[in-house]
């Protein structure tokens, strides 16, 4: 069809100069010459239309046959043609009527219908994490920010939609448009809901009990929550449940809470101890040189006076922390308050560091070291402390196994009472069975070893966004620096071409 085109338009060109010499020479026009209508079939890239363009017969040409274009797109493998369409175009064509656009539509296919994706309607807040905005000054609705999201009996807490199959097309020749397939969709269901049908497929998910709603790891769930209503003091003893624990009031000194999912206290902790194997709020403050917090997942509280703090993933404080040492396996973030950060002891980060300000005036010891996951290294520690304790046993097995033995005879059993006999095969169990558990240690330390090596690929941070002071001390990796002078808005990185800490913008 491209030459045909072609053929046509030197055609024209011809004619044009023909018409042109023709006028300038006799002043008349030529006579025109005679051109066969033509027409050609262009088909979308997604061959789902195809457009019939026609070029009219000049002079005594030959108009177009509508029957010859239908049989000849026919045996072209066109089979979503519309005839009647076809005959409009020819007969305007022939009466010299140009047909573009939609009007020249001649065939059109059946496009795919996209599958619909499974999705999860969740119709209840579920725990989020929620960060802190630092740039913003307003106040903070603690209630909001922090609340542990309850349901009772009964409550519908969500909707599972599964996923739906697309619908197969087919292009203008026939062939078939496979559709494209949904993605990968699971939901798996705890023992804390009831799940029902509606409409026959959409999965309806109620709350057994009352508790608290949770998706992790492709879960949903109703876990169970413990609320205590007052304080946790000598009328309500310490605190040990298996799912979250929501304490209205606070936890007072000397008591304890343990949780197997989510503690939220609406309080303080004074000089208490929480152990929380999900995240762990205080709303108020932590305060205490006795307090212990220890969350598997986050750490958030208002502020913190003296206390230990030990986060699975990240802390982070709304206030300032005051002579504390916090320690996580991620990163640390003090939002501050009243131009108060970080003042006094130990801040511990596997990532990140972020402060307000570090250290005061009155220059107390400030350490901010990142890069080192304290958990990791507290684990590996005691793994070894452990190591030792079983070759001090071995130690001590292979004396008591030589107190037995005979002066120059060795560990010759003829010469051995059976109470010797039987307590040396006892030792030598006990032996074999320390040198297993030491074997198995070893590999327990190598990997933690190894996993703490693994995560030096990343970039530790420390910033702070006001101002650090004199006598602050920052540790990355191998690398230390003790700040002389107050420094303004300063962010700190390990250099790894000179192998020291390097000063940058916040």
């Amino acid at each position: 069809m491209d030459e045909l085109r072609i053929a046509n338009l030197e055609r024209l060109v011809t004619e044009i100069d023909h018409f042109l010499s023709g006028t300038k020479e006799t002043g008349a026009l030529p006579a025109a010459e005679s051109r066969d209508a033509s027409w050609e079939l262009r088909v979308s890239d997604d061959r789902l239309s195809a457009w019939l363009e026609t070029y009219p017969q000049v002079g005594a040409g030959i108009p177009l046959d509508a029957a010859e274009i239908i049989e000849a797109l026919e045996e072209a493998g066109l089979c979503l043609l519309d005839p009647g369409k076809i005959r409009t175009i020819i007969e305007k064509c022939n009466k010299g009527e140009e047909v573009r656009g939609t009007e020249a539509l001649v065939a059109s296919g059946t496009a795919t219908v996209d599958p619909v994706e499974g999705k999860i309607e969740f119709l209840v807040p579920f725990e989020k994490v929620k960060l802190v905005d630092e740039a913003d000054e307003r106040a903070i609705d603690w209630k909001n920010l922090w609340s542990i999201p309850i349901v009772h009996t009964g409550d519908i807490i969500a909707r599972v939609h599964p996923p739906q199959e697309g619908v197969e097309g087919a292009d203008i020749y026939g062939q078939p448009l496979p559709p494209r397939r949904p993605a990968p969709f699971r939901v798996k269901f705890g023992e804390g809901v009831v799940v029902s049908e509606e409409d026959g497929m959409t999965e309806v998910l109620t709350a057994r009990d009352v508790g608290q709603p949770v998706f992790r790891g492709g879960e949903l769930d109703v876990l169970p929550v413990l609320e205590v209503p007052g304080d946790v003091d000598i009328l309500s003893g310490d605190i040990d449940f298996i799912g979250s624990v929501v304490v209205r009031g606070s936890v007072t000194e000397g008591f304890s809470v343990k949780a197997g999912r989510d503690v939220a206290v609406s309080g303080s902790a004074f000089n208490a101890r929480i152990e929380a194997s999900g995240s762990c709020i205080v709303e108020g403050g932590i305060v205490g040189e006795h307090c212990e917090i220890r969350a598997g997942e986050d750490i958030r509280a208002g502020f913190v006076e003296y206390g230990l703090l030990i986060s699975g993933v990240n802390i982070e404080i709304l206030g300032y922390t005051l002579f504390a040492t916090l320690e996580a396996r991620q990163s640390v973030l003090v939002q501050g308050k009243n131009r108060r950060g970080i003042i006094g002891g130990l801040t511990t980060a596997g990532t990140t560091i972020k402060a307000l300000s570090a250290g005061s005036a009155m220059e107390p010891r400030t350490l901010l070291e990142a890069g080192r996951d304290a958990v990791r290294n507290r684990n590996l520690a005691a793994l070894t402390a452990k190591m030792a304790e079983l070759e001090a046993m071995k130690t001590k097995i292979e004396q008591a196994m030589l107190s037995i033995k005979r002066p120059g005879l060795g560990f010759d059993l003829e010469h051995l009472s059976e109470e010797e006999k039987g307590k040396l095969f006892l030792l030598a169990r006990y032996h074999k069975k320390v040198g297993e558990n030491m074997a198995e240690l070893a590999g327990k330390i190598e990997d933690e070893k190894r996993a703490i090596l693994a995560e030096r690929k990343g970039t530790p941070l420390i910033k702070i966004r006001d101002k650090i002071y004199a006598n602050v001390t920052l540790k990355i990796w191998e690398s230390q620096l003790t700040v002389s002078s107050a420094e303004f808005c300063a962010g700190y990185y390990f250099d790894r071409k000179n192998g020291s800490i390097q000063k940058g913008l916040y």
